[in-house]
């Protein structure tokens, strides 16, 4: 069982770190190049209103579906009866929400088509959720980890004849319609996957049911609107409020991809954990092991990326993208820091969220749009993307902060000023370096591995990876404990 454990969750990481960050940093960024910041500024702005009220579209029924299914295998095909209509519904709402939204927002004839498009897109993709969710409770953990990717995979496949082999054009609708494709014949395969476990399906609605995933998923829909609303109304203000709103929204968006492509490594290992730290949080001195182990693991990356990434800053976007400015490249430089906050989100958020602390989590994510709404309406029309950029690290870091406060605070975590320091020091030496080498004109390849070899070498000096909870970490995770 150990054994199959891993085998899975290695499966899982690996197709993930294949397809995943080649469709942000190949596919995506050549259309972005193709079609230059402004066509794609409106595509990211599109995009981002998208997902504004995507919680509409699971309101908990995937984890619901998930563990139910886990416990009880014979209860599939009942279930699954009764979820399909609860999914309809909740797309239905999604969709004429967003749509609505979308026209009162501005949006006109092409344009409103897209949103359309790209909120179709969404209900597909919660769509192979909920079907992967009822495999994953079935124990297929093997091929859920390929399921994961199947969507992306297609895209990748179907974009290159446009990209590479010349097909046609690339165009935005395209680019939409190519993901509409993608994601329903993904939808399609994961339910004919799933098919064979489901025998007289009966589809009925239970009201019982939507009153307990209503009642039960509240504080979680309502934490992931309050957060998808700080972390996606930089694009949307950003159209609004600034004069060339679509072209600073391309440049945004290319200054947030390489971040994107790192959070998926981060959010993987905060997956892991979520039930990790759901398991061991009776043990507050095993939780203080693991909550050193994760951070080492976590923040140590997090550091090196983000120093390195400010400071190569015009080099990254001039290698990434053909219409790099000094102006992107200090875009990106002030939005590659978030990843240091963002990575304490995930280790401190994660913890508070598997101890039940959603009351807390809701008013740091409220104040936290307070926060970067107001940033962002006095930013962005003097500063455009730069402004946007700084709101986001601000924010990110306000949210880090409370979140380490009140997990320290709630489960009486000892603090460890001596590993605060450590970190600290490493953060500065680090930079310190990376500024030297910079100021030497020291190429990409040659300074990254400088970079990694500097890193690996203070992690030594200043002692900041325990082998022996190195070991047990990974020890809890093989044995589920």
């Amino acid at each position: 069982m150990q054994k199959k454990f891993l085998t899975n969750v290695f499966i899982l990481i690996a197709a993930n770190l294949l397809i995943k960050p080649f469709w942000i940093l190949g596919v995506d960024r050549n259309v972005q190049n193709v079609l230059g910041n402004t066509q794609y500024g409106v595509y990211a702005n599109l995009f981002a209103f998208s997902l504004l009220f995507v919680m509409l579209l699971d309101f908990g029924i995937n984890n619901f579906t998930s563990t139910s299914v886990a416990k009880n295998h014979s209860i599939i095909n009942t279930q699954f009866s009764s979820m399909v209509p609860l999914k309809i519904i909740f797309s239905l709402m999604y969709f004429v929400v967003t749509v609505f939204a979308g026209f009162l927002y501005g949006f006109r004839s092409s344009q409103l088509l897209m949103l359309g498009f790209l909120s179709l897109n969404q209900v597909l993709l919660y769509f192979v959720l909920f079907f992967r969710s009822n495999i994953s409770g079935l124990q297929y953990f093997k091929t859920d980890a390929l399921l994961s990717v199947v969507d992306r995979a297609l895209m990748i496949i179907f974009c290159s004849l446009f990209l590479w082999i010349s097909v046609s054009a690339i165009t935005i609708e395209y680019f939409i319609y190519v993901q509409t494709i993608g994601y329903f014949i993904a939808a399609i395969f994961c339910f004919f996957i799933l098919k064979p476990h489901l025998e007289n399906i009966k589809l009925n609605f239970d009201k019982a049911i939507l009153l307990k995933l209503v009642k039960d998923a509240y504080p979680y829909a309502l934490l992931a609107l309050l957060m998808t609303l700080y972390i996606r109304s930089d694009n949307i203000l950003i159209k609004k409020i600034y004069p060339d709103g679509d072209a600073e929204n391309g440049i945004y968006a290319s200054a947030n991809r390489l971040l994107e492509a790192a959070n998926m490594f981060a959010s993987l290992i905060a997956t892991m954990l979520l039930s990790l730290f759901a398991k061991i949080l009776k043990d507050k001195v095993e939780l203080r092991k693991t909550i050193k182990t994760s951070m080492s693991l976590m923040f140590v990356p997090a550091m090196m990326l983000s120093v390195y990434g400010c400071v190569y800053r015009l080099e990254i976007m001039e290698l990434l993208y053909k219409n790099a400015t000094v102006y992107s490249s200090d875009v990106f430089g002030m939005v590659i820091l978030s990843f240091i906050p963002v990575c304490t989100m995930y280790i401190f958020g994660t913890l508070l969220t598997a101890n039940g602390s959603l009351n807390i989590l809701n008013k740091i994510a409220l104040g936290a749009l307070l926060i970067n709404f107001v940033m962002n309406i006095f930013l962005i029309p003097r500063y455009g993307a730069l402004g946007a950029a700084f709101a986001a690290v601000t924010t990110n870091s306000f949210v880090a902060f409370f979140n380490v406060l009140y997990a320290n605070k709630i489960l009486k975590l000892k603090q460890n000023v001596l590993g605060i320091v450590k970190y600290a020091a490493f953060f500065v030496v680090f930079a310190a370096i990376m500024y030297f080498i910079h100021d030497y004109q020291i190429g990409l390849i040659t300074s990254l591995i400088i970079a990694a070899t500097s890193g690996l070498t203070l992690v030594f000096v200043f002692r900041i990876l325990n082998y022996s909870l190195l070991i047990s970490f990974f020890k809890l995770i093989r044995n589920g404990k």
